[in-house]
């Protein structure tokens, strides 16, 4: 009977676990924090910090400002280690 109950429990949490992983090539948009910016040789690499602290990769033809606030929207790259942003909207 307990085993039951565990395999149940077992297939909600793998199911959850599965849907919490957004790997579709859908828009993406992100709120929140530009910082450690670096020119590359096609645009500019940086940090990104959202509303919820998590941070990520990003990389855009144009330049951020350091330590400003920006609404970024883009795709994530095949392998999930690089966002590359679509349009940069500066908010603060």
């Amino acid at each position: 009977m307990k085993d039951k109950y565990f395999l149940l429990c077992l297939a909600a949490a793998f199911i959850l676990l599965c849907s919490s992983f957004d790997n579709d090539m859908t828009d993406t948009k992100e709120i929140g924090i530009v910082y450690e910016i670096t020119e590359s040789k096609n645009g500019f690499v940086f940090c990104f910090e959202n509303t919820d602290g998590e941070k990520m990769r990003c990389f855009s033809r144009s330049e951020p400002e350091e330590g400003s606030v920006y609404e970024i929207s883009g795709n994530w790259s095949d392998d999930g280690t690089m966002f590359f942003t679509d349009s940069m909207t500066k908010l603060s």
